[in-house]
């Protein structure tokens, strides 16, 4: 909310989330943090196939999302193998320690839980931690921020204070406090700091206050790029770039000038599509392009039809959009399993309904 009032809403729009390609390691993460919270409660006899049950859950819920069912097979998620492993050993660990049943020590399930839905503050303050337990609060991300530059000192901010809320939430709903927040990125790299009560306790006061200012600045308006705040901080960590009109607005204005290489975004008119031999390589080329690179006026950009879509039935000319690409040192654009190339006109618009609850449409 502080960033930018319409993300928060698309945050909470179930429906926004058909527009957003997510990071199979995020569900790494989770599925080795479920794996452990299980195995800290019971015996599991079979490991292997307590990891697959876990990895299967997620490849039946991506199976329908337009842009995940991509990341079909968990093997060529990145780390996966490495995160496997870690849980498997690690789960054997607990395996080996456990206690008998009813033994002294034994800890309360009560007290731990991963993705647990947990209410505070008379229900305006919902979260699901991660990953948490009697002495600490787990958020699992893809990779960890370099604390050292501005925008990886930014990102700890944001996830540093989100833990902090969790702490609170816990603390109300559960009747104990963490005692430390950590970080974990899903190479194993974790950063840790610790969680005092009466800042985490501020921290929640501040979002409930933040949320009566979104409310009343949600009912003063009536379309959702005057909700928006387009910069380069909010922007370039946002998940909502497909969609967002405001984002685009501010792309062609010449706006942009500072969002990192790894995820360009571009929108222009189809130029030419030319099929590759293989029947499944399309090069497509955008003309009148406006671009998180500066200068670029033009993009080119060779992808998969079963990865990032078939464009052949589009008439030349259709205005397209791309997320999440790449910029090569040569200066070319390169897309990959992260980027997402789509037509204008098949993407939803975002409105501000009547009864003042954010919606897609």
């Amino acid at each position: 909310m502080k960033l930018c009032r319409l993300r928060a809403g698309l945050a909470s729009c179930r429906e926004a989330a058909s527009w957003v390609l997510h990071d199979p390691r995020l569900w790494l993460g989770t599925a080795l943090h479920a794996l452990l919270e299980r195995a800290r409660h019971e015996h599991i006899p079979d490991l292997e196939a307590a990891w697959d049950a876990e990895i299967a859950q997620f490849v039946q819920r991506i199976g329908s999302h337009q842009f995940d069912q991509r990341f079909s097979d968990p093997s060529r998620w990145p780390s996966y193998f490495l995160i496997r492993q870690r849980a498997l050993s690690s789960g054997a660990e607990l395996n080996a320690a456990r206690r008998p049943p009813g033994s002294v020590g034994q800890r309360s399930p009560m007290r731990s839980g991963t993705e647990r839905r947990l209410v505070a503050r008379g229900g305006r303050l919902i979260g699901r931690p991660d990953r948490f337990d009697g002495s600490s609060v787990t958020d699992i991300k893809s990779n960890l921020p370099d604390q050292t530059t501005p925008v990886g000192a930014e990102f700890f901010k944001r996830n540093r204070r989100q833990i902090q809320i969790y702490a609170a939430i816990i603390a109300e709903s559960l009747g104990f406090w963490p005692k430390k927040g950590i970080i974990s990125g899903a190479s194993g790299e974790t950063a840790e700091f610790g969680l005092a009560p009466s800042e985490c306790d501020a921290e929640a006061d501040r979002a409930v206050e933040d949320l009566d200012i979104w409310n009343r600045a949600l009912s003063s308006v009536t379309q959702a790029s005057d909700f928006a705040s387009p910069s380069e901080s909010s922007c370039s960590t946002c998940r909502f770039q497909l969609i967002c009109p405001a984002f685009w607005t501010w792309l062609a204005r010449g706006s942009a000038g500072g969002l990192p290489p790894r995820a360009v975004a571009a929108a222009g008119s189809l130029e030419s599509l030319h099929q590759g031999n293989d029947g499944d390589l399309q090069t497509v080329a955008l003309a009148n392009v406006a671009s998180t690179q500066p200068g670029m006026t033009a993009a080119n950009l060779v992808t998969r039809r079963s990865i990032h879509g078939d464009l052949s039935s589009h008439l030349i000319g259709a205005e397209c959009r791309i997320v999440g690409a790449e910029m090569r040192r040569d200066g070319r654009l390169a897309a990959d399993f992260a980027t997402v190339l789509m037509p204008t006109s098949q993407i939803p618009q975002i409105v501000i309904r009547s009864d003042m609850t954010p919606g897609c449409q």
